[in-house]
């Protein structure tokens, strides 16, 4: 799955040089809750599995139905160590949060 995720990384997210945060590309037909945990998966270099559980900061199943409803606009939490945006035209935006450990992999 590594191998996967690795792959998904190279095709969706951009990273300008000497930046923090992170820009990710997500079709509208994918689930966003499934995008974020392979996002943080893959600027961590770790396998999705072993995240922290993504109900544990936002509920996955509310955040798909709103951006993959009618919404216009944006979504923001913490999950492992990093302020989450989703954007209902298709964008993630992922910053290291400052004040918040960052990744914690489950074992």
């Amino acid at each position: 799955m590594r191998a996967q995720t690795e792959q998904w990384w190279e095709q969706r997210i951009d990273r300008e040089d000497g930046a923090e945060s992170y820009h990710i590309a997500y079709e509208r037909s994918e689930l966003v809750s499934t995008n974020v945990v392979l996002s943080i998966a893959a600027i961590e270099g770790v396998d999705p599995t072993g995240l922290s559980p993504l109900a544990a900061a936002v509920d996955p199943d509310a955040l798909d139905d709103l951006i993959g409803g009618n919404i216009r606009g944006s979504i923001s939490f913490r999950y492992t160590g990093y302020e989450v945006t989703v954007h209902s035209d298709g964008r993630l935006e992922v910053v290291p949060s400052a004040d918040l450990p960052r990744c914690q992999h489950q074992n």
